[in-house]
Parts: structure tokens; sequence; C-alpha cells
């Protein structure tokens, strides 16, 4: 972890700002004539490291990424714009990496170049595994996982991969940015979010491999952020009366590319997405207004009372009426 606070130091001296911490972790913000941004390093129980950068850029920044003589790996998702990378400047080709895609990098005595062009908008997340940081005792958290994760990716003395797109690493990752609780909780759900994402990261990496280099999806990068954008349609306003008619057309998708958006991103179908989401807004209102069941009914975009009964205690485990009254009893006692 030493070596990503080095980091951030340098970027201090570079890109002026200040640092400050907060819960253990170590955020760099500027807002100067080289542009403004914003860099959060976090440290995980495991060792494992995350850093985020979001940079909008007045000028081009190049920075490197060191092994140190420790084997490392870097997962390198890039959630906005683009960027370049190089392995040991000058001794190899360098490769673009677009919006959703992650370049794998690992070796042991490697430099790993990054370069970003100036006027865009740099958004980067890294994940660091390194055999520096690695747990030293036998069996404490973490040492299966390094050991895995060195076997898989680095048998030889280095690997490099870069990955077809996925946005469900970016729905995970910016799941980072909304956490408000402090302590340990805090520190568990950044944990839990990292692990998931790099489990994400490496099934991508091995279907990739799988495949052959062909994409594993039928949707190209635009068709997924036209699902991200209907997915967050749906989120702000669930109550709405989507169709699938009426999604494809609204986002250019076929209903088959809609589909499949919503299984890769979402894991379900467009139907049972909206219904979710009903569900998630009707638990709050029961929780937070004093609408009755048949008026929540209304809201959230059904017609049928029965309906709503019945997935709401499939999902709950109880009556929309048991759930109500529950709640506001609890309400009234406190």
């Amino acid at each position: 972890m030493q070596v990503v606070h080095n980091q951030l130091n340098y970027f201090n001296n570079v890109l002026g700002g200040s640092i400050s911490s907060f819960e253990g972790d170590r955020i760099l913000q500027y807002d100067n004539e080289k542009g403004t941004g914003r860099i959060q390093t976090v440290a995980l129980e495991s060792g494992i490291s995350y850093t985020e950068y979001d940079l909008s850029l007045a000028q081009d920044f190049n920075f490197s990424l060191e092994m140190n003589g420790h084997r490392c790996l870097y997962f390198i998702y890039c959630l906005e714009g683009d960027f370049t990378v190089q392995r040991n400047y000058g001794t190899t080709k360098s490769l673009k990496v677009e919006a959703l895609q992650t370049v794998l990098i690992g070796g042991k005595n490697d430099t790993i170049d990054i370069k970003l062009k100036e006027g865009t908008k740099s958004n980067i997340a890294i994940i660091r595994v390194s055999e520096d940081d690695a747990p030293k005792i036998q069996g404490e958290k973490g040492s299966d996982l390094y050991q895995q994760l060195f076997s898989s990716f680095l048998q030889e003395d280095s690997y490099e991969h870069i990955g077809t797109f996925n946005l469900k690493i970016k729905e995970q990752l910016l799941q980072i940015r909304s956490i408000h609780q402090k302590g340990l909780v805090r520190k568990l759900l950044i944990d839990g979010i990292v692990s998931f994402t790099l489990a994400l990261e490496i099934l991508q990496c091995r279907e990739d491999i799988n495949n052959e280099g062909q994409v594993s999806t039928i949707l190209t990068k635009s068709e997924l952020l036209r699902i991200e954008e209907a997915v967050n349609a749906i989120k702000r306003k669930p109550e709405y009366p989507y169709t699938v008619t009426y999604l494809s057309r609204e986002y250019g998708l076929s209903p088959t590319k809609l589909q499949e958006g919503f299984k890769v991103m979402e894991g379900t179908t467009v139907t049972n997405f909206i219904r979710n989401e009903r569900l998630v807004l009707a638990e709050e209102l029961i929780q937070t207004s004093d609408l009755n069941i048949s008026e929540i009914v209304y809201t959230i975009g059904f017609t049928s009372r029965s309906y709503f009964s019945k997935i709401f205690r499939n999902r709950f485990n109880c009556t929309p009426k048991t759930y109500l009254m529950n709640t506001r009893k609890v309400s009234l006692s406190a």
C-alpha cells in the first residue's frame, strides 16, 4: 500500500491540490490551470488496494505504475473516456483502452505507462494485487486468493490482456461512491464491492480467452451504454408504464438486444427488472409515507392489488398489509 501512497504524493507534486484522509483512505483533489480532478486510494483488509482517478485534464498527463521487483497484477478498468497503456515505455506497442474495457497487466520488474489526453474526461479504476502486500501468515485472509491469482495470470514473467466491453463492472464500482457509512461497516462494504469486481474481472478474462478474443455478447459498446441509460431511467421512475416496445424505440435497440442487455447488466429480463424496481419503491413508500396499500399500488404503476400482493409476498415473505402494520407500529413506538 505504501507504493500507492507514494504515487499519490507524486500526483500531488505534479497536479497540485491537496491530500486529505477519510476513514483510512487518502484523497487528492485539485482545481487549477492543469484541470480539475479527484484521486482516491483505498486500502483493503486483504492487502489489495483500490484507486479511482476522476480527472478532467487541461493538458496531457502521463503516469507510471511500478512493480518494484515484486509480482504484481493490475486490473485497470476505464469507466469513462479512454487511455493508452504501454509496458516498459518504448519497448512494446501501446494499447488503447476504451470505456467499459479492462486491461489486465502482470509482471515483476516492469513499468506500466498510462497516457491521458488533454481536453478529456478520464475516469479510471485500478485494483492492485501485489506480492509485497500479500498476507505473510499462511491461512491469513487473502493468502489463498493471492496464490490463485498469481498462478492463474503470472505463470510466466509477464502477462497482459485487454478485455471485451463489460458494463456490469462499471455498475459495481460506481456503488463505492454512494457509501456514506463509516468505520468497520464502510470498510466491509468497500471490500465486498472490490472483491466482487475482482471476481467479475477474472470471469471476464477467462471468458475472453475461451472465446479467443471474440466479443462474448451480441452488444456493442454504444449499445451497452444505451442499456445503461434505460436501466437508470427505470430506476429513477419505475412507476412509468414502460413496455419492451417503448424502451426499444426510445433507446434505438431491437427487443432482442434490449433483453440481452438487461440479462448482461442486471441478470434478468426487462419485465422482471421493472417489477423489482417497483417493489423497491413500494417498500420505500410503506416506510416513509402515509399512503395506504391501494394508494401505493396505484403510485408505483400497478393496476391490480391482488397481483401486487402476490409478488410482494414472494419477495418479503409477508403481505403488504402486514409489512405496513409492522413498520408503522415500530415507527410509533420509537
